[in-house]
């Protein structure tokens, strides 16, 4: 058999090889109503659905699982190792799960095998009735039922205006403004996109930002008036997911990171884009600008930490020390550190120079992975907040632990300093906002919101 003709035989071999498998498969398909569905809802929808939406995401619905949640698209159709829902089901991704009654093998080999196949969605008038009404957008037949209590909206970004007299509330859909002292509610400014994922007063406390959008379709910063709570403008430029943001010390220019990989650079006045940055090979999940506004570092979920220069828009170093993702980053209010944590679990601290940097500090902080990290105004104090559910305050040169703060009802996505450095403000993904004294670690006599925006 000469060559031409074994290679002919081959790929004849081959194409019948494929054709067999894909006939198999066709023979034999996981069907997304009669088994996907139901799988998801008996394990998952519980804390993954339209009023928890524990980590963002929702699982009740073929589109919602296609959009994914807070990190991101939950699955990859025909790329079931690189899904996201699969590592966290297998546990190679931090937080396995369920949390509680995790799928068997057999059960994650059939959401793998119908990722595999294409991950197709539901087929009108299969499976069961009653779950694909669920399924079904729009349905008429669905009956309108409101919660007989109020629904908390989760809080995942929160932020202290400059003179201290408001806190701004990420949610869904809206941002709330609280009473720094009281607690009470001040106002509500509403019409963003979906899930509130970062907002930020202008240094002069004129100004709010808010950012978010919807995950794989674009990113959406909203421009806000305090005193008039007029939206200015809507910005879009990335497309995905605004994760963080951030104001310029002279409040001039506006920071924004995505899921899309890329930073970009905004002019605050006239909502212009003035520079795009490009260096991560994955999502962007924070922002922050050095005091003096001359440097710009990111975060990003390719376990890097990239430090840039403001005025060129060049990459001038890069921090390789993580483990995994890096979820969120600080400046010291010198300058002279950067502070950095995510999912390795570690507090990483690094000094920073001119043309290069590098770590001089690290310590395993958490039992899960860190979602917050935040110094206080003078440096001298550090706090954390982890998927362990713990909330702890250090002694940011020493990397020491000072007070590890009182269990948390749910998990901590947003905390801030307040301008004076007396309290802690801490939002939940239950909704609830506790401020806590920075000294003592103890609850501050500020009155607690428990109660969300009812959806």
């Amino acid at each position: 058999m000469n060559t031409k003709t074994k290679l002919l035989w081959l790929a004849l071999c081959a194409a019948g090889l494929c054709s067999g498998l894909n006939a198999r498969a066709e023979q034999n398909p996981v069907s997304y109503n009669q088994t996907i569905a139901p799988l998801l809802q008996d394990k998952c929808a519980a804390c993954h659905n339209h009023a928890t939406r524990k980590g963002e995401l929702n699982l009740e619905s073929y589109e919602a699982l296609l959009n994914g949640g807070k990190r991101g698209p939950a699955l990859i159709p025909g790329k079931s190792a690189e899904s996201l829902l699969v590592k966290m089901l297998e546990g190679s991704v931090k937080p396995r799960m369920p949390l509680g009654d995790q799928l068997s093998p057999a059960e994650i080999n059939t959401i793998k095998t119908w990722i595999d196949a294409g991950a197709s969605g539901p087929k009108s008038g299969s499976g069961n009735p009653a779950m694909n009404a669920n399924l079904s957008a729009g349905n008429a037949s669905l009956p309108s039922i409101k919660p007989s209590v109020s629904v908390n909206a989760a809080i995942s970004a929160l932020a202290f205006q400059a003179q201290g007299e408001l806190v701004a509330l990420g949610r869904y859909q809206t941002v709330e403004l609280v009473n720094a002292k009281t607690g009470a509610r001040a106002a509500q400014l509403t019409g963003h996109a979906n899930q509130v994922r970062a907002v930020a007063f202008s240094p002069d406390g004129q100004w709010l930002a808010a950012a978010g959008g919807n995950p794989a379709q674009f990113g959406e910063v909203k421009l806000w008036q305090v005193a008039t709570q007029k939206e200015v403008r809507t910005i879009r430029g990335h497309r995905d997911n605004v994760f963080a943001l951030a104001f310029s010390p002279d409040g001039k220019l506006l920071a924004t990171c995505s899921y899309d990989r890329l930073l970009k650079l905004w002019d605050v006045a006239t909502g212009a884009e003035i520079k795009t940055l490009k260096d991560h090979t994955d999502a962007v999940f924070d922002v922050a600008f050095s005091p003096d506004g001359k440097r710009l570092a990111s975060a990003s979920a390719d376990r890097t930490v990239k430090i840039w220069d403001v005025a060129s828009g060049q990459r001038l170093y890069t921090f390789s020390d993580a483990l995994d993702s890096v979820n969120a980053i600080a400046f010291s209010p010198n300058g002279k550190w950067l502070a950095g944590a995510g999912a390795d679990r570690i507090i990483h601290l690094w000094e920073l120079g001119e043309t290069e940097g590098k770590q001089i500090k690290s310590l395993i902080a958490h039992e899960d992975a860190i979602n917050q990290i935040a110094f206080s105004p003078d440096g001298k104090l550090l706090a954390t907040a982890g998927a362990d559910n713990q909330l702890k305050l250090w002694d940011a040169a020493k990397l020491e632990e000072i007070h590890a703060l009182e269990k948390q009802a749910d998990w901590v996505f947003a905390l801030a300093f307040s301008p004076d450095g007396k309290r802690l403000a801490v939002g939940r993904h239950d909704g609830s906002l506790t401020f806590y004294d920075s000294l003592t670690g103890k609850k501050s006599p500020s009155k607690e919101l428990s109660a969300g925006r009812s959806r």
